[in-house]
Order: structure tokens, then sequence, then C-alpha cells
């Protein structure tokens, strides 16, 4: 196998993309197909729907194909032609789960004009299954084969000479964490060519498949790909590609096709796409044994604490010290010492001085005061919390995360906590988005898809609505609980843990449906690569700001303006029997919900700015209550296109009216037992 940087080629004449190419980058989960592609394509990358679909997927540009060249003639383009579309990870192109319900569908309505296949270089038997049946499309194609590196380093090597020339496309070696063979894939994507058919059919199937492929023929040009892969689909069964034919050719012309399928499908005993994936792996299995050779290596110390990683015993002993480790690291480091830093030497030693100074010359006192304000003041609350707290965290977090989302830790831990989640209804692929949802909440309600069954994402989105703090939200708590005792951050998240257990279990025995079984590729554990680790941690951290700043600067003047108007007095006298009676808070607790509701690191920024006002206990009740309380509104909003808008409101309902009650609750125990966490 070549190293990282190496390519080779199959030979045959060359396609190439115009400047309106749409690529459609597939692969199978956890081959690093969603970090090349957005190594490929940089950061501006969106959500974008599917045409005549409900499945969303992400498009980025790919500009240094063509970059002078704009079109808005494609279904999904505006002026960003040509551009790539990055498909849920799937093992085939039959649409038997979910992700590969989405990937037929991208394969259907985006009608890409050529493929991005990425293989993982560990395990490319499995990659070549995908690679094969994607090459019955008759589409232009590039094979990259990802994480090569570590497969060097497992002792495993692919012949990438022998595999072009066997597929008569283009090959290449890729590293995209490091982003090595980028820049070679963004080249042959140009010249990208048809593939040979590598799969070989019994007689009975081939006489079916050519007798659809014969009848589809006239049409080849109105199909989104070639007459052989939609007799292909035909033949498994899938009934989207039916009635698109059907679309196409008319009842009358439809109903020779169905009778040559049914010759085929009618003779078999099990399922025809059973056959047909068993025929996918058989062709993967001959070209691997052309292509693959290992040798043999001793493990390593990374190896075994892989091993370790998932022993029961030995595995939570390392998960505690995780998440100890990234409690000071971010706690600690970040939303205490950095914060503070911050602070004392950049906003008060200088930024505030500064901008008083300023302000001073402005002729209206109300414009002055809207800047200055030390309540509700842009600069003293949007911008302070803004960059003083809650962009430090943030970035802490974020490298953290990306720390433990690199080692191949995390697939681990998922492994440790399946027996866990199998009580609340999931299992241990639920950890993932569960851990995604400590970043952002948004985000990991959209990695619910990668759960199998209705009933397991339906109690994921619960979980990840119901207690989860993000990580801006995560970060400013942290900030909060820093000078008190450590009871305190032990109530909060011990509150939020066990509520979030018992809502898990109790969900489980309500939404009725079988948990499906755990079956994850655990890639090796490896050591993070910082540079790579910083870059995408800078990158997080600007998107988010980017987004989030505005928001901090508006909730600043919508409440300052309100506060001129009696507005937030007003509120606090309507809100005073839940907030002083039931919750037993302080009457700025109204302007943190508030915040809260518009998104919730606002509201916890603003905590953390009127905090005087507030006693240990308070601190404690407002922030589970805040935890718990409400998504943001981008959350809701996802909520509603993931799971539609009865089971939203149901769900968004039943958490508000459960934020209510537990916040009672902790309030009326504290005051009972007497406790003041001083």
């Amino acid at each position: 196998m070549t190293n990282g940087e190496g390519t080779r080629s199959g030979s045959g004449p060359g396609g190439g993309l115009a400047a309106s190419a749409m690529v459609l980058v597939i692969g199978n989960p956890q081959t690093g197909k969603t970090t090349l592609f957005h190594q490929l394509c940089g950061d501006r990358v969106e959500v974008v729907t599917i045409p005549g679909t409900s499945a969303s997927v992400s498009r980025g540009r790919l500009d240094a194909l063509h970059p002078r060249h704009w079109r808005r003639s494609h279904p999904l383009g505006r002026d960003d032609a040509p551009s790539a579309l990055d498909t849920p990870g799937t093992a085939t192109l039959f649409p038997q789960t979910e992700e590969e319900t989405v990937v037929r569908d991208a394969l259907l309505h985006a009608r890409p004009t050529a493929l991005l296949v990425v293989a993982d270089a560990k395990n490319v038997r499995r990659s070549l299954a995908l690679t094969i049946h994607a090459a019955e499309l008759g589409l232009p194609m590039v094979l990259a084969v990802n994480m090569s590196d570590e497969a060097s380093r497992q002792g495993i090597g692919v012949d990438l000479e022998r595999l072009a020339s066997e597929l008569g496309i283009d090959v290449v070696a890729t590293t995209a964490v490091e982003d090595v063979g980028t820049d070679e894939v963004r080249r042959l994507l140009g010249r990208a060519r048809t593939p040979r058919s590598q799969l070989s059919l019994p007689a009975s199937a081939t006489r079916s498949l050519e007798t659809v492929e014969g009848m589809l023929g006239s049409k080849a040009a109105e199909l989104p790909f070639s007459p052989r892969g939609m007799a292909l689909q035909l033949l498994s069964g899938d009934p989207e590609v039916s009635a698109l034919v059907t679309r196409i050719v008319g009842e009358e012309g439809m109903q020779p096709i169905r009778d040559a399928v049914a010759a085929w499908r009618g003779s078999l005993r099990v399922p025809a796409v059973v056959v047909l994936t068993d025929l996918l792996y058989d062709a993967a299995d001959r070209l691997a044994d052309q292509v693959v050779h290992r040798q043999p290596r001793r493990p390593g110390w990374l190896d075994t604490l892989g091993q370790l990683a998932e022993h029961p015993v030995w595995g939570t002993a390392i998960a505690v010290l995780v998440l100890t480790a990234t409690y000071y690291f971010v706690g600690k480091l970040g939303a205490t010492i950095v914060v503070d830093s911050l602070d004392q030497y950049v906003f008060q030693a200088a930024l505030i001085p500064a901008t008083e100074a300023l302000v001073s010359h402005v002729p209206w006192q109300l414009v002055r005061e809207a800047i200055m304000d030390p309540d509700f003041g842009l600069v003293p609350t949007g911008v302070f919390l803004a960059f003083g707290i809650v962009m430090p965290v943030l970035f802490f977090f974020f490298l953290a995360f990306g720390v433990l989302q690199s080692s191949g830790y995390l697939p681990r831990l998922s492994v440790l906590l399946d027996r866990l989640f199998r009580r609340i209804g999931l299992n241990g692929k639920g950890v993932m988005p569960l851990v995604m949802g400590l970043s952002c909440v948004t985000m990991a309600l959209i990695t619910t898809r990668m759960l199998e069954s209705r009933k397991e994402r339906i109690i994921a989105s619960f979980l990840l609505l119901l207690g989860f703090p993000c990580a801006p939200l995560l970060g400013v708590m942290l900030v909060v609980l820093a000078p008190m005792p450590a009871s305190a951050a032990v109530t909060v998240f011990g509150v939020i843990v066990v509520q979030a257990l018992i809502a898990g279990v109790l969900a489980n025995r309500i939404i009725p449906g079988p948990s499906p079984d755990f079956i994850m590729v655990i890639p090796p554990m490896r050591l993070p690569r910082l540079g790579v680790v910083m870059r995408q941690t800078l990158g997080q951290t600007y998107r988010f700001m980017k987004e989030a700043v505005p928001l901090f600067l508006l909730a600043s003047l919508v409440l300052f303006t309100f506060d001129r108007i009696g507005g937030l007095a007003l509120v606090e006298q309507v809100a005073r029997p839940v907030t002083h009676g039931l919750l037993g808070l302080p009457d700025q607790a109204v302007q943190v919900f508030i915040k809260t509701m518009i998104r919730r690191e606002n509201g916890a920024a603003e905590l953390a700015l009127v905090r005087g006002h507030f006693s240990n206990v308070q601190l404690v009740v407002t922030l589970v209550v805040m935890t718990l309380l409400l998504p943001c509104v981008n959350s809701f909003m996802v909520l509603i296109k993931e799971q539609g808008l009865w089971i939203a409101l149901a769900i968004v309902t039943t958490i508000l009216a459960y934020a209510l009650v537990v916040g009672t609750l902790l309030s009326q125990t504290f005051a009972w037992l007497g406790v003041t966490f001083t």
C-alpha cells in the first residue's frame, strides 16, 4: 500500500465535471467520510433538504474545481455549483435502514453527476461492497481509501494500483484528518470516470436484469442513473425506484418490467435484497483477496488502552478519570482562570473604560444607557457575556471534546454504556447523539437519525431536550458553580443525570417498540492530532460566535427596552407566584428565564452576571430549571422537522411542566432540610 500521499490511477477515457456538477459523497459509517467532505468544502457548509423528500444532508462548495463558474440551475444549488453532498454512512444502496434510504433518495432526487466513495483502509472488504454497488449505477466515480496511516500502523496494505485497474477508476489514498490527499481528490473528481461492473449474478437474475435494462434503455436520459443500476434496484424490491420508473414509462410500460422482476424474485426462498447483498459481499471478498494484504504486528500500548476502555471495571475507572480531567480542564482552567483573567485584564481594565470614554461623547442619554447600562447594556452584558464568558469556555469544551473524539475513545464509551442504555430504551449507539448533545443539542437532534427505530429516536430526542446542557450552557454553569462548594456541582449534575435516567426508563415503558441489536465498528485508539483538533476547535468556536453574538446583543437590547417601558417589572410581578412562591427565586430570575427562552447559554450568562441577587441554593435551583426549561428555538424547529409537530409539542409541553415540578421539589426540599451550599 502506498503512503497517505500516494495515488494510483486506473486507465480509461476521462469524464470530467461540468460547472453545475453535484458530487455525492458516500461511504460506510466511520470511514472519515464527513471529515474528508469538510476538508474538500471548508467551512461553507449548510444543511439542505433533498427535493421531493423530507431528508436533509450537508452541502458544501467544491470551488477548487471551477472557482469562476457559477450556476443556479441545479435542484440543490443556488450560486454555489459545483458542490458536494455529504450523506449518512451506509452499507449498501438498498434502502433497508433510514441511512440507506437517505442515500438512495439523494441518488434519485439530487441527480448527482459524480460519486466520491470513501473507503476505510483498515476494512477494505466492507467498503468494497458499497463501492461495487455504486459502480453498478454507471456514474463517474472516484474512490478515496481513507485512514491510510492507521491501516499502515496495523500492518494492513492495499494495492491501490491493482484496485484502480480492476475498477477502471482513479483511486487515491487519503488521511482526511491531516488533509493528506485532499487536493488529489479534488483534481481526480475533475476527470472522474465510469467504473467497470464487478457484480456477478446467477443466470436467472442476469436474464431478468438484462430484460429490465433493455426496457429502460430508451428512457435512459430521464433516469437518475444507468438503466442497469435502476434494474438492480428494481430486482431488490426498492419501492421508490419502482414508483419513479412507473412515472417515467407509464403503467402500461411498467407491467412487463414487473413481470421480469417477478420471474426472478418468485424463484427465491429468501428476500431478494438479502440475495443481492450477499452477492455484493461475495464480489467484494474476491476483489479484496486480490488487493489487500496483511502483515502480522504486535499490539501496542494504545491497543491495550483501547481494550481496557471497554472493560466493565477498568473502563469505568477510565471513564471517571476522563470526566474528571475534562471537568478540571473546562471548568477550572477555562471557566474560572481564563474567564476571570479576561474580565479583570481585558474588560474591566481596558474595554469598558475605553467604551465609556467613547460613549460619553454621545449626546443622547438613552443611547448611552443602551450601550453601557450595567444590567442590560450592549457592552457590559451582550459583549461581555458573549466574549468574556461563553467564548473562552466554549473553546475549551470543543478542544476537550475534539481530543476525545479524535482519540477513538467515544465509541468505546458506547460499548461501556450499552447495558445501562438498554434500560432507557436505547443501546450503545445512543451514546453518540447524547454525547453530541453536550456540544450542540440542535446538531445532536439531527444525529438521532443514526438510531435504527422510531422509539429510539423519540427517546433520544426527549432526553436531549429534557436535561442535556449544551456546551455553552454547560460552560457558563461551570462559571457559576466554580466559587461554590463541590456539593453544589454534585447536586446540580446529579439531579440532571438521575432525572434523565428515570425519565428514560419511564419513556422506555410508555413508548412501544423493541430496541435493536447494538452493532458498531470500533476504530483503533490513536494519539489525537492536536493541530487538526485545534483547527476544528477554532472553526467550531468561530461558527458558534458568528451565530450567537448578534443574538446576545439583540437579547440585551430587547431586555433594556422592555425594562425601560416597565414590561420587565410587570412580568416579574405576574410571575412572582411561580418564581418566588414555588421556586423560591428572586425577581431577577424572570430576566434569566426570558433570555433562556431566546437561547439557553444567553440565560446562563445572564445568571452569571446577576448572581449577586441569588443565594447559593437559589443558584442551584435556577441552574437545574434552566437546563430542563426549554430548548433553544433552533432545537425546537429541528425537533418539529425530525419528529413532527404534535410529538414536538407534546415533548416540549411535558418538559415545561416537568421543569417547574422539579424546581419546586428541589426548592422545598432544600428549605425543609436546611441546605445552604455555603
